[in-house]
C-alpha cells in the first residue's frame, strides 16, 4: 500500500499532458485513408482527408493555448471559429461517409471544449480532471458559512412543514430565505474573483514550467482552486433547494 507522500505525489502527476501538436505525437498515427505518414493535425498532406482528433486530445491543446487559465475570450473565440470552419459538416457533404462522420465527431468535441474553456468553474474542474484523473469532485460547505447554512436548512424544513393556510409564517420565512440566498450568491461572487486571481498566478508559473511536472507552488494553487470548486457545488445545491422551496 503506497505511503501518504506517494499518494499525494500521484494525485498531482499529469496523466494526459500530451502535446498533440508536436511532430512526435503526430508521427504515431498514419492517415486512416491512405496510410501516409504525412499527417498534420487536421488533415492528411497526401490525400487531404480530414483527420479525427487523437483519442486523448485535451481541450487546452485542441485550442493551442497551453495549459493556461486566463485566456482572452476574444482569442478563444477566434480560435474556435477558425477550427469550426475546418470541421463544419457543411463542408463535407460531398465527401466520403467516413469524413462526414469525422467532421461531426470533431465538431462535437470542439463545441464541448469551447463551452468548457469559456466557463471558469468548468475550465478549472476540467484541468483538475486532467491532472488528478476522473474522480468526482466532492462538495463541501464553506466553513465561514456553517451557521448560515444550518439556519437555512432549519428554515427550509420549517417551510416544508407549514400548513398551506399559514400564509404569514410562509411569507416571513420566504423573506428570510431570499436574504440568505443573496448572501450565498455574494459569497460565490467573492470566491469567483479569488479563482480568477489564482488563474493569473497559475499562468505565471505555467509560463516558467519546462517539464511535465508541476511545482510545489502550482500544487498549492490547484488545492485552493479545488476548494473553491467544492464550495461552488455545495452552494449551488443550497440555492437550488431555496428556489425549489419558494416555488
Amino acid at each position: 500500500m503506497p505511503n501518504k507522500a506517494a499518494a499525494v505525489e500521484n494525485l498531482f502527476r499529469p496523466k494526459m499532458m500530451i502535446q498533440i501538436l508536436s511532430k512526435k505525437s503526430e508521427s504515431i498515427r498514419p492517415c486512416w485513408n491512405c496510410q501516409s505518414d504525412n499527417v498534420a493535425f487536421y488533415n492528411c498532406g497526401s490525400c487531404t482527408s480530414i483527420q479525427q482528433f487523437l483519442h486523448d486530445t485535451d481541450y487546452f491543446t485542441l485550442f493551442n493555448i497551453g495549459y493556461k487559465l486566463s485566456v482572452d475570450p476574444d482569442v478563444l473565440e477566434k480560435q474556435y471559429y477558425e477550427l469550426s470552419r475546418r470541421f463544419h459538416p457543411d463542408y463535407y457533404q460531398q465527401r466520403s461517409k467516413a469524413e462526414q462522420d469525422i467532421s461531426l465527431e470533431n465538431t462535437a468535441l470542439l463545441n464541448t471544449a469551447y463551452q468548457t474553456l469559456q466557463d471558469p468553474l468548468k475550465k478549472t474542474a476540467y484541468l483538475l480532471r486532467l491532472i488528478e484523473g476522473d474522480e468526482a469532485l466532492p462538495t463541501q460547505a464553506p466553513a465561514e458559512l456553517f451557521e448560515e447554512i444550518f439556519e437555512i436548512q432549519e428554515n427550509l424544513e420549517t417551510l416544508r412543514d407549514l400548513v398551506p393556510s399559514d400564509t404569514d409564517s410562509r411569507t416571513e420565512l420566504a423573506k428570510t430565505l431570499c436574504s440568505a440566498a443573496k448572501e450565498m450568491t455574494q459569497f460565490q461572487a467573492e470566491e469567483n474573483a479569488q479563482l480568477k486571481a489564482l488563474f493569473l498566478k497559475w499562468d505565471a508559473l505555467e509560463t516558467q514550467r519546462r517539464d511535465n511536472g508541476f511545482s510545489a507552488a502550482q500544487k498549492e494553487l490547484l488545492t485552493k482552486m479545488k476548494q473553491i470548486l467544492s464550495h461552488a457545488g455545495y452552494l449551488e445545491r443550497i440555492l437550488q433547494d431555496i428556489k425549489t422551496a419558494l416555488q
